[in-house]
Protein backbone atom coordinates (compact mmCIF):
# COMPACT_ATOMS: atom_id res chain seq x y z
CA UNK A 1 0.00 0.00 0.00
CA UNK A 2 1.80 3.32 -0.92
CA UNK A 3 1.83 5.50 2.01
CA UNK A 4 2.13 9.18 0.03
CA UNK A 5 -1.76 9.06 -1.15
CA UNK A 6 -0.64 9.04 -4.59
CA UNK A 7 -3.30 7.36 -6.36
CA UNK A 8 -1.06 6.39 -9.51
CA UNK A 9 0.63 4.21 -7.10
CA UNK A 10 -3.00 3.04 -5.83
CA UNK A 11 -5.02 -0.34 -7.24
CA UNK A 12 -8.79 -0.58 -6.58
CA UNK A 13 -11.75 -2.20 -6.88
CA UNK A 14 -15.15 -0.73 -6.98
CA UNK A 15 -18.82 -2.61 -6.95
CA UNK A 16 -22.19 -1.40 -7.27
CA UNK A 17 -25.76 -2.62 -5.79
CA UNK A 18 -29.15 -1.61 -6.18
CA UNK A 19 -31.13 0.68 -8.43
CA UNK A 20 -29.79 1.54 -11.95
CA UNK A 21 -28.93 5.06 -10.23
CA UNK A 22 -26.37 3.72 -7.83
CA UNK A 23 -24.58 1.93 -10.52
CA UNK A 24 -24.53 5.41 -12.48
CA UNK A 25 -23.00 6.20 -9.45
CA UNK A 26 -20.19 4.05 -9.42
CA UNK A 27 -19.21 4.25 -12.75
CA UNK A 28 -18.85 7.97 -12.44
CA UNK A 29 -16.48 7.16 -9.46
CA UNK A 30 -14.55 4.98 -11.61
CA UNK A 31 -14.13 7.98 -14.02
CA UNK A 32 -13.28 10.11 -11.27
CA UNK A 33 -10.50 7.93 -9.65
CA UNK A 34 -8.81 7.19 -13.20
CA UNK A 35 -8.76 10.61 -14.05
CA UNK A 36 -6.22 11.06 -10.75
CA UNK A 37 -4.25 8.15 -12.16
CA UNK A 38 -5.82 5.57 -10.15
CA UNK A 39 -6.00 1.73 -11.29
CA UNK A 40 -8.96 -0.01 -11.23
CA UNK A 41 -9.12 -3.93 -10.99
CA UNK A 42 -11.42 -6.19 -11.75
CA UNK A 43 -10.48 -8.82 -9.20
CA UNK A 44 -10.44 -7.68 -5.39
CA UNK A 45 -7.63 -9.48 -4.07
CA UNK A 46 -5.25 -7.38 -6.57
CA UNK A 47 -6.41 -4.21 -4.66
CA UNK A 48 -5.03 -2.00 -2.38
CA UNK A 49 -8.37 0.09 -1.99
CA UNK A 50 -11.94 -1.89 -1.83
CA UNK A 51 -15.05 0.25 -2.34
CA UNK A 52 -18.52 -0.99 -1.75
CA UNK A 53 -21.08 1.63 -3.46
CA UNK A 54 -24.01 0.30 -0.83
CA UNK A 55 -27.73 -0.13 -1.16
CA UNK A 56 -30.06 -0.66 1.67
CA UNK A 57 -33.78 -0.08 0.14
CA UNK A 58 -34.46 -3.97 2.20
CA UNK A 59 -34.06 -5.22 5.05
CA UNK A 60 -32.51 -8.19 3.54
CA UNK A 61 -30.84 -6.22 1.27
CA UNK A 62 -28.99 -4.28 4.05
CA UNK A 63 -28.17 -7.91 5.61
CA UNK A 64 -26.55 -8.68 2.61
CA UNK A 65 -24.28 -5.47 2.44
CA UNK A 66 -23.37 -6.23 6.26
CA UNK A 67 -22.40 -9.84 5.51
CA UNK A 68 -19.81 -8.79 2.48
CA UNK A 69 -18.50 -5.88 4.26
CA UNK A 70 -17.62 -8.29 7.31
CA UNK A 71 -15.79 -10.62 5.16
CA UNK A 72 -13.86 -8.11 3.33
CA UNK A 73 -9.81 -9.19 3.82
CA UNK A 74 -8.21 -7.32 6.68
CA UNK A 75 -5.04 -6.41 5.02
CA UNK A 76 -7.04 -4.76 1.95
CA UNK A 77 -8.56 -0.79 3.44
CA UNK A 78 -12.54 -0.33 2.72
CA UNK A 79 -14.59 2.32 2.00
CA UNK A 80 -18.11 2.05 2.15
CA UNK A 81 -20.18 4.27 -0.16
CA UNK A 82 -23.81 4.88 -1.21
CA UNK A 83 -27.29 4.06 0.43
CA UNK A 84 -26.46 1.97 3.55
CA UNK A 85 -24.10 4.58 5.73
CA UNK A 86 -26.53 7.64 5.73
CA UNK A 87 -29.60 4.77 6.08
CA UNK A 88 -27.94 3.00 8.92
CA UNK A 89 -24.49 4.38 9.79
CA UNK A 90 -24.96 3.11 13.54
CA UNK A 91 -25.35 -0.85 12.09
CA UNK A 92 -22.56 -0.09 10.18
CA UNK A 93 -20.24 1.72 12.87
CA UNK A 94 -21.07 -1.19 14.63
CA UNK A 95 -20.79 -4.10 12.81
CA UNK A 96 -17.53 -3.03 10.06
CA UNK A 97 -14.44 -2.44 10.40
CA UNK A 98 -14.03 0.47 7.53
CA UNK A 99 -11.24 2.79 6.79
CA UNK A 100 -13.44 5.29 5.26
CA UNK A 101 -17.72 6.01 4.48
CA UNK A 102 -18.91 8.53 1.71
CA UNK A 103 -22.21 9.02 1.11
CA UNK A 104 -24.27 8.30 -2.62
CA UNK A 105 -23.27 9.73 -6.05
CA UNK A 106 -20.16 10.61 -4.31
CA UNK A 107 -17.33 12.46 -7.47
CA UNK A 108 -14.68 14.24 -5.84
CA UNK A 109 -15.39 13.14 -2.59
CA UNK A 110 -14.31 9.84 -3.46
CA UNK A 111 -11.04 10.78 -4.85
CA UNK A 112 -10.75 12.92 -1.18
CA UNK A 113 -11.90 9.43 0.86
CA UNK A 114 -9.00 7.22 -1.32
CA UNK A 115 -6.75 10.04 -0.97
CA UNK A 116 -6.80 10.15 2.79
CA UNK A 117 -7.37 6.42 2.99
CA UNK A 118 -3.94 5.72 1.60
CA UNK A 119 -2.37 8.25 4.03
CA UNK A 120 -4.36 6.27 6.63
CA UNK A 121 -6.92 8.82 7.80
CA UNK A 122 -10.63 7.46 8.43
CA UNK A 123 -12.63 9.98 6.83
CA UNK A 124 -16.66 9.89 7.12
CA UNK A 125 -18.10 12.09 4.24
CA UNK A 126 -21.46 12.25 4.62
CA UNK A 127 -23.60 14.41 3.31
CA UNK A 128 -26.89 14.67 0.36
CA UNK A 129 -24.90 16.85 -2.49
CA UNK A 130 -26.98 18.60 -5.20
CA UNK A 131 -25.57 16.81 -7.69
CA UNK A 132 -22.67 15.56 -9.55
CA UNK A 133 -21.58 17.80 -12.44
CA UNK A 134 -23.35 16.67 -15.73
CA UNK A 135 -20.04 16.39 -17.19
CA UNK A 136 -18.23 14.67 -14.99
CA UNK A 137 -16.17 11.37 -16.17
CA UNK A 138 -17.64 8.37 -16.94
CA UNK A 139 -16.40 4.83 -17.28
CA UNK A 140 -18.72 2.70 -18.79
CA UNK A 141 -19.09 -0.81 -17.75
CA UNK A 142 -20.48 -1.92 -20.54
CA UNK A 143 -19.56 -1.04 -24.34
CA UNK A 144 -23.03 -1.09 -25.14
CA UNK A 145 -25.42 0.64 -22.18
CA UNK A 146 -25.29 3.81 -20.47
CA UNK A 147 -26.88 4.64 -17.54
CA UNK A 148 -27.95 8.49 -17.35
CA UNK A 149 -29.45 9.65 -14.23
CA UNK A 150 -32.19 12.67 -14.67
CA UNK A 151 -32.70 13.60 -11.52
CA UNK A 152 -31.80 12.31 -7.82
CA UNK A 153 -34.37 12.35 -5.27
CA UNK A 154 -37.71 11.97 -5.47
CA UNK A 155 -41.01 14.30 -4.36
CA UNK A 156 -42.16 11.42 -2.38
CA UNK A 157 -42.99 10.84 1.47
CA UNK A 158 -43.77 7.07 1.59
CA UNK A 159 -43.83 5.62 5.30
CA UNK A 160 -42.12 2.71 4.45
CA UNK A 161 -39.04 4.55 1.84
CA UNK A 162 -35.63 4.65 4.36
CA UNK A 163 -34.59 5.40 -0.05
CA UNK A 164 -34.41 9.83 1.17
CA UNK A 165 -32.61 9.57 4.04
CA UNK A 166 -29.93 8.71 1.03
CA UNK A 167 -31.21 10.62 -1.22
CA UNK A 168 -33.17 13.42 -0.59
CA UNK A 169 -35.66 15.80 -2.18
CA UNK A 170 -35.48 15.82 -5.98
CA UNK A 171 -32.67 17.72 -8.25
CA UNK A 172 -32.86 17.65 -11.71
CA UNK A 173 -30.96 18.32 -14.20
CA UNK A 174 -31.53 20.80 -16.91
CA UNK A 175 -32.90 19.12 -20.28
CA UNK A 176 -29.61 20.58 -21.95
CA UNK A 177 -27.39 18.95 -19.49
CA UNK A 178 -29.09 15.76 -19.64
CA UNK A 179 -29.11 15.96 -23.56
CA UNK A 180 -25.36 16.80 -23.62
CA UNK A 181 -25.04 13.49 -21.52
CA UNK A 182 -26.92 11.69 -24.40
CA UNK A 183 -25.24 13.02 -26.99
CA UNK A 184 -21.96 11.63 -25.61
CA UNK A 185 -22.99 8.65 -24.74
CA UNK A 186 -24.00 7.72 -28.01
CA UNK A 187 -20.76 9.56 -29.96
CA UNK A 188 -19.14 6.77 -27.46
CA UNK A 189 -20.61 4.22 -29.12
CA UNK A 190 -23.68 3.65 -26.47
CA UNK A 191 -26.83 1.58 -28.42
CA UNK A 192 -28.95 1.52 -25.07
CA UNK A 193 -29.96 4.23 -22.74
CA UNK A 194 -31.20 4.24 -19.31
CA UNK A 195 -32.85 7.43 -18.25
CA UNK A 196 -33.53 6.93 -14.70
CA UNK A 197 -33.88 8.40 -11.38
CA UNK A 198 -36.09 7.84 -8.11
CA UNK A 199 -39.19 8.50 -9.78
CA UNK A 200 -38.48 9.63 -13.34
CA UNK A 201 -42.59 10.74 -13.59
CA UNK A 202 -41.55 13.56 -11.52
CA UNK A 203 -38.31 14.39 -13.60
CA UNK A 204 -38.08 18.81 -13.74
CA UNK A 205 -41.03 19.67 -11.31
CA UNK A 206 -37.88 21.05 -9.56
CA UNK A 207 -36.94 23.17 -12.81
CA UNK A 208 -39.84 23.94 -14.98
CA UNK A 209 -39.44 20.84 -16.72
CA UNK A 210 -41.13 17.75 -17.28
CA UNK A 211 -40.47 14.25 -18.36
CA UNK A 212 -42.68 14.41 -21.33
CA UNK A 213 -40.31 17.43 -22.68
CA UNK A 214 -37.55 15.66 -21.96
CA UNK A 215 -38.21 12.67 -23.69
CA UNK A 216 -39.79 14.59 -26.74
CA UNK A 217 -36.16 16.34 -26.99
CA UNK A 218 -34.18 12.75 -25.89
CA UNK A 219 -35.21 11.36 -29.10
CA UNK A 220 -34.05 13.98 -31.40
CA UNK A 221 -30.72 13.31 -30.98
CA UNK A 222 -28.81 12.08 -33.67
CA UNK A 223 -27.76 8.31 -33.79
CA UNK A 224 -28.66 4.58 -33.76
CA UNK A 225 -29.56 4.34 -30.01
CA UNK A 226 -32.64 3.08 -28.00
CA UNK A 227 -34.08 4.54 -24.48
CA UNK A 228 -35.17 2.40 -21.65
CA UNK A 229 -37.56 5.29 -19.58
CA UNK A 230 -37.11 4.27 -15.60
CA UNK A 231 -39.49 3.49 -12.90
CA UNK A 232 -42.76 6.54 -13.11
CA UNK A 233 -45.12 6.63 -9.98
CA UNK A 234 -48.56 7.47 -11.13
CA UNK A 235 -49.52 10.10 -9.12
CA UNK A 236 -46.58 12.73 -11.27
CA UNK A 237 -47.69 10.60 -14.31
CA UNK A 238 -51.07 11.39 -14.96
CA UNK A 239 -50.80 15.46 -14.89
CA UNK A 240 -48.36 14.37 -18.05
CA UNK A 241 -49.85 10.98 -18.89
CA UNK A 242 -51.07 11.78 -22.92
CA UNK A 243 -48.16 13.49 -23.47
CA UNK A 244 -46.29 11.04 -22.23
CA UNK A 245 -47.42 7.97 -23.88
CA UNK A 246 -47.34 9.82 -27.34
CA UNK A 247 -43.25 10.28 -26.38
CA UNK A 248 -43.32 6.73 -25.90
CA UNK A 249 -44.56 5.85 -29.67
CA UNK A 250 -41.75 7.33 -31.06
CA UNK A 251 -39.13 4.26 -32.15
CA UNK A 252 -36.05 5.16 -30.66
CA UNK A 253 -38.34 4.65 -27.26
CA UNK A 254 -38.33 1.46 -26.31
CA UNK A 255 -41.88 -0.21 -25.21
CA UNK A 256 -40.76 -0.67 -21.77
CA UNK A 257 -43.10 0.87 -18.75
CA UNK A 258 -42.45 0.70 -14.97
CA UNK A 259 -45.10 1.83 -12.73
CA UNK A 260 -45.58 0.34 -9.34
CA UNK A 261 -48.42 0.16 -7.47
CA UNK A 262 -47.12 -1.42 -4.45
CA UNK A 263 -50.97 -2.73 -3.43
CA UNK A 264 -54.65 -3.24 -4.65
CA UNK A 265 -55.86 -1.72 -1.93
CA UNK A 266 -56.52 1.68 -1.22
CA UNK A 267 -56.60 1.55 2.48
CA UNK A 268 -53.20 0.50 2.20
CA UNK A 269 -52.01 2.93 -0.05
CA UNK A 270 -52.50 5.61 2.45
CA UNK A 271 -51.48 3.85 5.08
CA UNK A 272 -47.92 3.76 2.75
CA UNK A 273 -48.35 7.11 1.68
CA UNK A 274 -48.40 6.89 -1.66
CA UNK A 275 -50.81 9.97 -3.36
CA UNK A 276 -52.85 7.90 -6.10
CA UNK A 277 -55.21 5.03 -5.78
CA UNK A 278 -55.81 1.65 -7.71
CA UNK A 279 -58.31 3.36 -10.19
CA UNK A 280 -55.44 6.12 -11.25
CA UNK A 281 -52.77 3.10 -11.64
CA UNK A 282 -55.33 1.79 -14.20
CA UNK A 283 -55.97 4.75 -15.92
CA UNK A 284 -52.28 4.84 -16.57
CA UNK A 285 -51.35 1.80 -17.61
CA UNK A 286 -55.06 1.65 -19.49
CA UNK A 287 -53.68 5.17 -21.67
CA UNK A 288 -50.24 3.18 -22.77
CA UNK A 289 -51.99 0.27 -23.96
CA UNK A 290 -54.42 2.17 -26.12
CA UNK A 291 -51.88 3.36 -27.43
CA UNK A 292 -49.40 0.38 -27.53
CA UNK A 293 -51.21 -2.44 -26.85
CA UNK A 294 -47.76 -4.94 -26.96
CA UNK A 295 -46.02 -2.53 -23.92
CA UNK A 296 -44.00 -4.21 -21.76
CA UNK A 297 -45.68 -3.61 -18.24
CA UNK A 298 -43.39 -3.72 -14.75
CA UNK A 299 -44.71 -3.30 -11.58
CA UNK A 300 -43.84 -3.51 -7.85
CA UNK A 301 -46.18 -4.72 -4.94
CA UNK A 302 -45.05 -5.02 -1.65
CA UNK A 303 -46.41 -7.90 0.96
CA UNK A 304 -47.68 -7.84 3.75
CA UNK A 305 -47.62 -4.23 4.71
CA UNK A 306 -48.81 -3.28 7.97
CA UNK A 307 -52.67 -3.14 8.34
CA UNK A 308 -53.37 -5.35 5.30
CA UNK A 309 -56.12 -7.70 5.89
CA UNK A 310 -57.24 -10.64 3.92
CA UNK A 311 -59.50 -8.31 1.98
CA UNK A 312 -56.30 -6.05 1.34
CA UNK A 313 -54.83 -9.11 -0.39
CA UNK A 314 -57.58 -10.16 -2.48
CA UNK A 315 -57.69 -6.59 -3.68
CA UNK A 316 -54.41 -6.88 -4.78
CA UNK A 317 -54.82 -9.91 -6.78
CA UNK A 318 -57.36 -8.94 -7.90
CA UNK A 319 -55.83 -5.71 -9.67
CA UNK A 320 -53.14 -8.10 -10.82
CA UNK A 321 -55.77 -10.18 -12.16
CA UNK A 322 -57.21 -7.22 -14.32
CA UNK A 323 -53.63 -5.85 -15.30
CA UNK A 324 -51.94 -8.77 -15.95
CA UNK A 325 -48.88 -7.15 -15.77
CA UNK A 326 -45.53 -8.84 -17.94
CA UNK A 327 -43.24 -8.61 -14.94
CA UNK A 328 -43.73 -8.30 -11.03
CA UNK A 329 -41.46 -7.11 -8.81
CA UNK A 330 -42.78 -8.69 -5.26
CA UNK A 331 -41.08 -7.71 -2.39
CA UNK A 332 -42.07 -9.12 1.30
CA UNK A 333 -42.42 -6.08 3.86
CA UNK A 334 -39.82 -5.23 6.22
CA UNK A 335 -39.40 -2.23 8.60
CA UNK A 336 -36.57 0.32 7.96
CA UNK A 337 -35.16 2.45 10.53
CA UNK A 338 -36.47 5.92 11.33
CA UNK A 339 -39.76 4.69 8.68
CA UNK A 340 -43.22 5.89 9.84
CA UNK A 341 -43.96 1.85 9.22
CA UNK A 342 -41.22 0.80 11.50
CA UNK A 343 -43.65 1.79 14.41
CA UNK A 344 -46.76 -0.24 12.54
CA UNK A 345 -47.82 -3.84 13.93
CA UNK A 346 -46.59 -5.92 11.75
CA UNK A 347 -48.21 -8.63 10.45
CA UNK A 348 -47.45 -12.90 11.51
CA UNK A 349 -44.34 -13.54 9.44
CA UNK A 350 -46.20 -16.57 8.71
CA UNK A 351 -49.48 -14.31 6.87
CA UNK A 352 -46.53 -12.40 4.85
CA UNK A 353 -45.20 -15.29 4.09
CA UNK A 354 -47.79 -17.46 2.24
CA UNK A 355 -49.34 -14.29 1.23
CA UNK A 356 -45.68 -13.84 -1.13
CA UNK A 357 -45.95 -17.35 -2.19
CA UNK A 358 -49.25 -17.04 -3.52
CA UNK A 359 -48.49 -13.85 -5.07
CA UNK A 360 -45.00 -15.08 -6.46
CA UNK A 361 -47.51 -18.03 -7.97
CA UNK A 362 -49.85 -15.55 -9.79
CA UNK A 363 -47.02 -13.15 -10.76
CA UNK A 364 -44.94 -15.94 -12.32
CA UNK A 365 -47.96 -17.80 -14.27
CA UNK A 366 -48.71 -13.76 -15.73
CA UNK A 367 -45.29 -13.74 -17.11
CA UNK A 368 -45.59 -16.78 -18.33
CA UNK A 369 -48.54 -16.14 -20.25
CA UNK A 370 -47.69 -12.65 -21.60
CA UNK A 371 -44.42 -14.21 -22.61
CA UNK A 372 -46.11 -17.18 -24.61
CA UNK A 373 -47.60 -14.21 -26.74
CA UNK A 374 -43.94 -13.32 -28.40
CA UNK A 375 -43.98 -16.84 -29.86
CA UNK A 376 -43.18 -17.09 -33.48
CA UNK A 377 -42.95 -13.29 -33.65
CA UNK A 378 -39.60 -12.40 -35.55
CA UNK A 379 -37.49 -9.04 -35.46
CA UNK A 380 -34.64 -7.54 -34.74
CA UNK A 381 -33.37 -7.72 -31.22
CA UNK A 382 -30.09 -5.48 -30.13
CA UNK A 383 -27.25 -7.20 -28.23
CA UNK A 384 -26.74 -5.70 -25.20
CA UNK A 385 -25.31 -8.85 -22.41
CA UNK A 386 -23.64 -11.46 -21.97
CA UNK A 387 -25.92 -14.21 -20.96
CA UNK A 388 -25.21 -17.84 -19.62
CA UNK A 389 -24.25 -21.47 -21.39
CA UNK A 390 -22.49 -19.15 -24.09
CA UNK A 391 -25.96 -17.53 -25.16
CA UNK A 392 -26.21 -13.35 -25.13
CA UNK A 393 -29.07 -11.51 -24.46
CA UNK A 394 -30.96 -9.16 -27.15
CA UNK A 395 -33.65 -6.91 -26.52
CA UNK A 396 -37.00 -6.26 -28.82
CA UNK A 397 -38.75 -2.95 -29.43
CA UNK A 398 -40.77 -4.27 -26.23
CA UNK A 399 -37.55 -4.74 -24.41
CA UNK A 400 -38.31 -8.04 -23.97
CA UNK A 401 -35.21 -10.29 -23.29
CA UNK A 402 -34.62 -13.09 -25.70
CA UNK A 403 -31.42 -15.92 -25.42
CA UNK A 404 -29.32 -16.38 -28.49
CA UNK A 405 -27.25 -18.58 -29.48
CA UNK A 406 -24.70 -16.20 -31.32
CA UNK A 407 -24.15 -12.45 -32.31
CA UNK A 408 -22.14 -9.79 -30.90
CA UNK A 409 -22.45 -7.44 -28.17
CA UNK A 410 -24.08 -4.14 -30.22
CA UNK A 411 -25.64 -5.37 -32.72
CA UNK A 412 -29.13 -5.39 -34.47
CA UNK A 413 -29.75 -9.31 -35.31
CA UNK A 414 -33.33 -10.29 -36.77
CA UNK A 415 -34.35 -13.46 -34.67
CA UNK A 416 -37.60 -16.07 -34.36
CA UNK A 417 -38.84 -16.25 -31.16
CA UNK A 418 -39.06 -20.27 -30.71
CA UNK A 419 -40.03 -20.52 -26.70
CA UNK A 420 -40.81 -18.99 -23.51
CA UNK A 421 -40.10 -19.22 -20.22
CA UNK A 422 -41.54 -16.95 -17.48
CA UNK A 423 -37.98 -14.98 -17.53
CA UNK A 424 -37.00 -14.39 -20.90
CA UNK A 425 -37.84 -15.70 -24.71
CA UNK A 426 -35.65 -17.84 -26.46
CA UNK A 427 -34.85 -16.89 -30.12
CA UNK A 428 -32.93 -18.49 -33.29
CA UNK A 429 -31.12 -16.21 -35.76
CA UNK A 430 -32.77 -15.72 -38.91
CA UNK A 431 -30.60 -15.16 -42.34
CA UNK A 432 -30.13 -11.78 -43.27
Amino acid sequence: MPSTGNLKDVRIYLESFGCSANMADGERMLGCLETVGAQTVSNPQEADVLIYNTCAVKGPTEDRMISLLKATPKDRKLIVAGCLPLINFERLKREVSFDGVVGPAPTNEIIEAVSRVVKGGKPVILKIKPKPEPDMPVRALSPVRRIIVAAYGCLGNCSFCCVKFARGRLRSYRPEEVLKQVEMAVKAGAKEIWLTSQDLSCYGLDAGSNLAELLERVVEVEGDFKVRVGMMNPNHLLPILERTVEAFTHPKIFKFLHVPVQSGSDKVLRLMNRFYTSRDFETVIAAFRRRIPDVTLATDIICGFPGETEEDFRQTLNLLEKVRPDIVNLSKFYPRPRTPASRMKKLPTQVVKERSRVLAGLAGNLALERNRKWTGWEGEVLVDEEGWKGNLIGRNYAYKPVAIPGGRLGENVKVKIVEASRYYLKGEILEC
